[in-house]
């Protein structure tokens, strides 16, 4: 699959997810206490970026992708480690919350129980991420969300348990059955496992590239995140709902960013170092080109929206969703050179060292600025962080590169002119394909540029 299809494929669940997560997003405001869903969202900001971290999916991927390592060989070998590993925190999720006197206790015991199946589902999909299957990847990663809406309906809204700690038993239990995909499509996996042991040579280079990957993964999702828990801390609960509700509009901007970067997956990790470099190139600036638009249309309409949607008591969210919207599209082109660093170049630490210098503007701008100015000085924090990461991954991709700076960020007429040529690809290949059958249209889109 060519990465313009695989790129289209990806953005097409991306923004399918933002519907969704819209759609969880005013239901647990519309049925939950302000209060309570402040508690809820920063236990699932906290449970996601630990089960994104703690998984061998950067390692699955890089092995199949850029080593030649078979699939079922690699998601047998990481998952004899992943399985008991989720096994255990399962276990000690279920007594905590069993044995919790309190409901904070019963909700640290929930994030706890939903965290298990995140760290196997992560380390599968980095298994068929690797194997260039969008489809798959993006497919197995919706379902997750797919379920969680309809637990929370069904168990939060139906069954009126309008609660915190309700609101996350529904997502534990979809959690665990969006792994029922993933046992179908990795059968071959367990069948290697019946006839073969663990390679431990393969289960250790996954373990430490895994420990650099992990490591920038850490950073870079508690940086990703640390607005929201600074203003849990600093500000209130109430602050902590309202900024996690522009955060979600804001977010929308990274989709095509994080389209490009799993469409080209595979192929950065199979290309060479230049092919790879001009890649990266090529889909930064096409992330600047829509970025640019994205980002005036979430400040102008994204407030409005929020008050529409999630209610009165979210219209001060208005303020940190326009200084969101920069920083989110300063930030976008990091997922791109970050795929270079760790794919191509099998460089996690880079990723890393960018990371830590980001996460510390972020806190040291946080501690600064929310007290005086509320979830604006985090939104204005956040923005100064992706800044600092931007600027210093573009002068160290551009070093290692040779790439000139104009080839990342000059938006070049055959970029806007792909766009053109790619629609009216599809337009002739459906018209021909309906003229020729007149039966329903299939079409590979071609590569733009």
């Amino acid at each position: 699959m060519g990465i313009a299809a695989g790129s289209l494929i990806a953005l097409m669940f991306r923004v399918s997810d933002v519907f969704l997560w819209g759609f969880i997003g005013v239901l647990t405001a519309r049925t939950l206490s302000v209060e309570d869903r402040g508690v809820y969202a920063t236990a699932i900001v906290v449970t996601s970026t630990v089960g994104g971290v703690s998984s061998l999916s950067h390692a699955t991927g890089y092995f199949v992708s850029n080593r030649g390592r078979t699939p079922p060989e690699v998601g047998a070998t990481a998952l004899s480690l992943a399985g008991p590993v989720a096994a255990l925190v399962s276990l000690g999720g279920l007594g905590i919350w069993l044995a919790g006197g309190g409901g904070d206790s019963r909700v640290v015991g929930l994030a706890a129980l939903s965290l298990a199946p995140a760290v196997i589902r992560n380390t599968s999909l980095g298994v068929i991420l690797g194997q260039g299957s969008v489809l798959k990847y993006n497919a197995g990663g919706d379902a997750a969300i797919v379920l969680a809406m309809v637990s929370l309906v069904s168990w939060v809204w139906w069954l009126d348990h309008r609660t915190a700690e309700g609101a996350l038993q529904a997502w534990t239990a979809a959690q665990y059955g969006s792994l029922l995909p993933l046992l179908v499509w990795g059968r071959s996996w367990w069948a290697w496992m019946l006839r073969h042991r663990p390679d431990l040579d393969l289960l250790k280079g996954m373990l430490r590239f895994t420990a650099g990957t992990s490591a920038g993964s850490i950073v870079g999702l508690v940086n990703y995140r640390i607005d929201q828990a600074l203003v849990f801390g600093l500000d209130s609960r109430e602050g902590a709902a309202i900024y996690s509700s522009a955060i979600a509009v804001a977010e929308g901007l990274g989709l095509f960013s994080g389209a490009i970067a799993i469409g080209a997956f595979r192929r950065v990790g199979n290309a060479s170092r230049t092919e790879a470099a001009h890649i990266t190139a090529t889909g930064i600036r096409h992330t600047v080109l829509v970025v640019m638009c994205g980002g005036l249309a979430a400040a102008l309409v994204g407030p409005v929206l929020i008050e529409f949607l999630f209610g009165q008591p979210y219209r001060n969210a208005g303020a940190p969703l326009r200084i969101l919207c920069v920083g989110t599209a300063l930030a976008a082109p990091l997922a791109l050179m970050n795929l270079y660093y760790v794919n191509q170049l099998g460089r996690p630490r880079l990723p890393l060292l960018i990371g830590v210098l980001s996460l510390l503007v972020s806190v040291c701008a946080g501690v600064a600025l929310i007290p005086p100015l509320g979830t604006s000085g985090a939104a204005l924090a956040t923005t100064l962080s992706y800044g600092t990461a931007t600027v210093t991954s573009t002068i160290i991709f551009l070093r290692i590169t040779g790439l000139r700076f104009v080839e990342l960020w000059r938006i070049q007429r055959s970029d806007v002119a792909a766009y053109f040529a790619l629609a009216g690809h599809v337009l002739r290949a459906a018209w021909a394909r309906l003229r020729r059958t007149g039966g329903p249209v299939e079409v590979e889109p071609a590569e733009p540029g």
